[in-house]
């Protein structure tokens, strides 16, 4: 594992830096909620980079598997990680582009000088995430059936 947790966001982009390595799950505060195990390690390669209009981008690839909890029974649920972002960097709220202006395949963040590399892929984990992970049939056998409110009408009729 890379010992650089801190980043020039800027300037490593201007320089054409990379940087790749792996990250402890146990590390990831913010995902400890929505976690099963925090056991594992995710795999994370970053690249810097400048585009033809001088715009800093970094380029995050993120792979590895998380052990999340279902909602539904509490247990274990494999979610496997292949995230790949763009990121523009910008310096001020005023420099994100117009909504209509921005390129789907690439989102605009404000970044001060340093970042934090665990933040960094934190957050991309945390925005891949599904809402409410389930299985699509829980193990347990135990089935959540819920009776219909409405169900003690259909005698009255």
């Amino acid at each position: 594992m890379s010992e650089l947790t801190v980043i020039d966001g800027f300037e490593f982009a201007r320089m054409g830096r990379s940087l790749s390595g792996k990250m402890d799950v146990s590390r990831m505060d913010r995902l400890a909620d929505l976690l099963y195990s925090k056991s594992g390690q995710v795999d994370y390669a970053l690249a810097g980079g400048v585009d033809a209009e001088g715009a800093f981008l970094l380029h995050l690839a993120i792979d590895g598997v998380l052990h999340l909890r279902c909602q539904r029974c509490l247990g274990d649920i494999e979610y496997p990680l292949g995230l790949k972002a763009g990121l523009k960097l910008v310096k001020e709220e005023s420099d994100l582009p117009d909504i209509e202006e921005e390129d789907p395949d690439v989102d605009s963040i404000v970044v001060k000088d340093k970042m934090e590399i665990l933040s960094l892929i934190e957050d991309e984990i945390l925005l891949d995430l599904p809402f409410s992970p389930r299985h699509a049939t829980c193990e347990s056998g135990s089935e959540i059936v819920r009776e219909s409110p409405f169900s003690i009408l259909k005698d009255r009729i």
